[in-house]
């Protein structure tokens, strides 16, 4: 194997090309770690807003809970007063009832249309960047 033979100034001008690159090296990297911290804060931001989302879908979980449960009461009720042969006046409260708990459906129905369009909004979005992570690594 032969070496390059070298002058002083060709050495000279050899480190200064060297140099130039430790500086290009030194500003890239500068700005890969601002951007890696930057990176850094967004994923801390991306794991709020999914520990937000988780506690929305408990919310949600615990309201249908609550809206199955008065809907087994209301229906409870209901059957005691056909059990009981109630007139017309009693069923004057049953269809009060009823009525707030088609409200009170109804409202759960577009909160749940909500959380949907919200949750596979997120998920598409994070199987979008787990994808663009996987193919850099």
């Amino acid at each position: 194997m032969t070496q390059k033979a070298h002058t002083f100034a060709g050495m000279h001008a050899e480190h200064r090309q060297w140099q130039s690159e430790h500086s290009m090296w030194s500003d890239d990297l500068g700005l890969w770690q601002i951007q890696q911290e930057s990176a850094r804060s967004q994923l801390k931001r991306l794991e709020e807003l999914l520990r937000e989302h988780s506690e929305s879908l408990d919310f949600h979980a615990q309201a249908i809970a609550r809206i199955e449960h008065s809907l087994e009461g209301h229906e409870k009720s209901m059957a005691g007063y056909q059990r009981e042969g109630a007139d017309a006046e009693g069923q004057e409260p049953m269809c009060a009832n009823h009525q707030q708990q088609a409200e009170r459906h109804s409202r759960q129905r577009e909160a749940h249309e909500r959380i949907k369009k919200h949750h596979h909004t997120l998920m598409a979005h994070l199987t979008m960047l787990r994808a663009a992570i996987e193919a850099v690594t």
